[in-house]
């Protein structure tokens, strides 16, 4: 009996041992949950504007890939409780694609990495500071996407924020994933810098030895035989400045355009006219105001959120994912719904063109950072074939935008740029000669 005494003894203290960790447990996940809650918070005040802002959409995607499987993890050991949840999560090439997104931000609108860290973007604050592990992470995710440059200067500003009380990060850690980026780059001696830097700290780290030599043998080439010139990005030689806003049209150029009720095509604009404003005479541009509802918008994009697939570019016989269009796109027709067919007819009539020879609408989601790189909408096809043959309408000679949500949109025949607004109401449509226009979709900083 007295061993049987024993045997309980160490049930109870193995029992409280247990309760002991658990409690512990039970704190950690405490202590997450108020985080992320906060976070949430943030994120469902203005969830328009915080999915927007291209850091947030960051740390939020890769919280969803990285935290929450930790926790995931955390929460399966041992009690068995399970985290369930009827989304899909996002993967790890949704991390990519979201920084790539970033990297092009950066990039097209010349945007400081010191401002973005403190939570700004175009001089407006979106967001907190980020943390010194959260900028080595986006750091971290730029590298991988081999956007180096973008590395380089969120890993510097990971840097620049580390102080002793930095969590989930060390110093070692930064200078060796910086000095990977910079070795990228082609930026041998600072990357040996940083190199030594770690060896000081820490004389026996794998990661600064095996790199220590290499660097020095690309220094000693660099010296005899110098390296190749930089490969530029592939945009059109005036496309980021034109996103950016910085070629303006001269006084002259804008006194011939003007603004007009549109009420001669159809008989139905006699007593329903359109708001027309010139963009460009010659190809011609013009934008109709107020043409398309707050509850069409609506319809619209419930209707095609499940249809929505990444974006191709291409003819019928080879259409392909590519980076010079990162969206996504669904088809509409006008069976589909009521609003579909009524914005056909609103099409007719602002264009005078029978829509029997037009094809589908098309919705396209840009998402965080998407874009449309300078482009023709007419196709050119190989001589002796048929352009778009399994449209069977022949080419394209109009595109009709209607803006769902903000966008900036240039002409490059024109040299011109100019974006909708965020207020719903003003709205419109783009309608162009695309013999003559070669066009692009900047950046952009919404989604649906």
């Amino acid at each position: 009996m007295r061993k049987l005494l024993k045997l309980e003894e160490s049930l109870v203290s193995s029992l409280g041992h247990y309760i002991k960790l658990h409690e512990q447990k039970i704190e950690f996940l405490h202590r997450q949950h108020d985080l992320l809650e906060k976070e949430l918070k943030k994120g469902l005040k203005d969830d328009i504007e915080y999915s927007s802002n291209p850091v947030s959409a960051f740390l939020l995607v890769n919280r969803l890939v990285a935290e929450w499987e930790r926790i995931r993890a955390f929460m399966d050991m041992d009690i068995g409780t399970k985290l369930q949840n009827s989304t899909e999560m996002p993967t790890h090439e949704d991390v990519l694609g979201v920084v790539e997104a970033l990297a092009r931000l950066q990039d097209i609108y010349e945007l400081s990495t010191k401002e973005m860290a403190s939570g700004k973007l175009l001089d407006r604050n979106y967001g907190r500071q980020l943390k010194t592990a959260e900028c080595y992470e986006i750091g971290n995710k730029l590298t991988a996407a081999k956007s180096y440059r973008s590395a380089v200067s969120w890993l510097r500003e990971s840097l620049r924020l580390w102080t002793m009380d930095s969590p989930g990060v060390s110093k070692v850690e930064v200078m060796n994933a910086l000095s990977y980026a910079l070795s990228q780059q082609g930026e041998y001696d600072e990357a040996l810098e940083f190199t030594q830097k770690v060896l000081k700290l820490q004389p026996d780290n794998q990661r600064a030895l095996s790199s220590k030599e290499p660097l020095e043998k690309w220094i000693e080439y660099k010296k005899q035989y110098g390296l190749p010139p930089p490969v530029p990005e592939a945009y059109a030689k005036n496309y980021p400045s034109l996103c950016r806003g910085d070629n303006q049209r001269s006084a002259e150029e804008l006194s011939k355009l003007r603004c007009r009720y549109e009420h001669s095509r159809t008989p139905f604009l006699r007593i329903a006219p359109l708001k027309l404003e010139e963009v460009n005479q010659d190809p011609v541009i013009v934008v109709y105001h107020e043409v398309i509802t707050n509850k069409e918008i609506d319809t619209i994009l419930n209707i095609a959120k499940p249809l929505l697939h990444r974006s191709m570019v291409g003819d019928d016989q080879k259409r392909t994912v590519s980076k010079t269009r990162t969206s996504s796109n669904a088809w509409l027709d006008d069976a589909l719904h009521p609003v579909v067919r009524t914005i056909s007819k609103r099409t007719e009539d602002m264009t005078d063109l029978t829509m029997s020879a037009a094809e589908q609408l098309q919705v396209g989601n840009y998402g965080v950072g998407g874009h449309y790189l300078p482009h023709y909408d007419y196709g050119v096809p190989e001589e002796g074939k048929e352009v778009y043959p399994a449209v069977g309408k022949g080419n394209r000679i109009a595109t009709v935008m209607y803006y769902l949500l903000a966008a900036r949109q240039y002409f490059q025949s024109s040299g011109s740029v100019f974006s909708r607004k965020k207020d719903r109401r003003y709205f419109g449509i783009t309608y162009m000669l695309m013999a003559r226009s070669i066009h692009a979709l900047c950046m952009a900083h919404v989604q649906f």
